[in-house]
């Protein structure tokens, strides 16, 4: 699978999208024999949710010994979020790298890094009549979920090395953005956003016919790539302390596995969009109309690629060090 940059993260790309997410479902903790055969993933409302989305809706083929149980994260809220692992109630939980480092560098000692988790999806909109970069410097720049996530720092550091300053503003990623997106008289000069926001936007703009338009003119991740030599793992998938066994690792990433094939065969995209659709609806309470997440689809905005290997944990300290300046805690990477 072609390997290309994104995050999101979580945190990261976490309260990314539009509104509030449902509160977060209660877990029985019990140890018994039918809670050992559940497989407890808690994740964020970003594009990790596709496969797992096709996962759970696949699982007697893709996932056939366990139960797939999905645990809402409660994302951009940290002390939710630490909560649920010190709690117990998930097996595995996907945070952004940034955000599961943080973690860990706090002294929450549960979570062991399974794979990195390599996808692009992070992209910077502007005007669609003045989309050279150039006319951001010294402009506002809209950052949704907000600053200080991946959006933000992947997307300043990108435009940094091209000598582009903006001035970053977070707005959230719900319809107070949408509503100035819309609007040219209240518009900012460009918009940071992890998909499947972009697409949203992209989708609503042509549906409803926005006086003001955008187009997409940076995909920072892979900017970064060229010009630091440096993958950018945005995302990552987490075991929980001793709560998951090496069955379900192994289980869960060959199912994660075979729901991305399934999603790169463009004949199940009308499909893929119809499910992820319901889901982000049911699961999140956020309507995201199945055409945004099929157009998502259809443009390969999203790589999803879990890797597990050296090269790959590599690239995140090279990515934690050249991006965010931290040094990786002593353990995380080793495999």
């Amino acid at each position: 699978m072609k390997r290309l940059a994104l995050y999101f993260a979580g945190l990261l790309v976490a309260g990314l999208l539009l509104a509030g997410l449902l509160g977060l479902p209660m877990v029985d903790t019990d140890t018994s024999e039918t809670d050992s055969q559940k497989i407890r993933v808690g994740l964020p409302p970003d594009p990790n949710a596709v496969p797992l989305f096709i996962l759970e809706q696949r699982q007697d083929d893709l996932l056939p010994d366990f139960e797939l149980e999905l645990v809402s994260n409660p994302a951009g809220d940290p002390s939710a979020m630490r909560a649920m692992v010190q709690d117990g109630r998930v097996d595995f939980t996907f945070f952004n790298v940034i955000g599961g480092v943080r973690f860990v560098e706090g002294g929450l000692k549960q979570l062991e890094l399974v794979a990195p988790w390599v996808w692009q999806g992070i992209y910077l909109l502007t005007p669609a009549e003045s989309s050279e970069l150039e006319k951001v410097d010294g402009r506002q720049v809209f950052v949704a979920p907000g600053l200080s996530t991946p959006p933000h720092v992947v997307t300043e550091r990108a435009l940094h090395a091209r000598g582009i300053e903006p001035k970053f503003a977070s707005t959230g990623a719900g319809m107070a953005l949408l509503a100035q997106a819309l609007n040219p008289q209240r518009a900012p000069a460009g918009i940071a956003a992890p998909e499947p926001l972009i697409s949203l936007i992209l989708h609503r703009q042509e549906a409803e016919d926005w006086e003001q338009q955008w187009s997409i003119s940076l995909d920072p991740a892979k900017e970064l790539e060229d010009r630091l030599g440096v993958r950018v793992p945005l995302g990552a998938i987490w075991s929980v302390g001793d709560q998951a066994n090496p069955e379900q690792r192994e289980a869960l990433m060959a199912g994660l596995e075979a729901a991305i094939a399934w999603l790169a065969d463009p004949e199940n995209h009308e499909e893929a969009a119809k499910i992820a659709s319901q889901r982000f609806n049911s699961f999140f309470n956020m309507p995201i109309p199945e055409a945004a997440l099929l157009r998502m689809l259809r443009s390969e905005r999203v790589k999803w690629e879990p890797a597990d290997d050296h090269a790959t944990r590599e690239a995140v300290a090279a990515y934690l060090r050249e991006v965010f300046d931290i040094e990786p805690p002593v353990g995380l990477l080793s495999q």
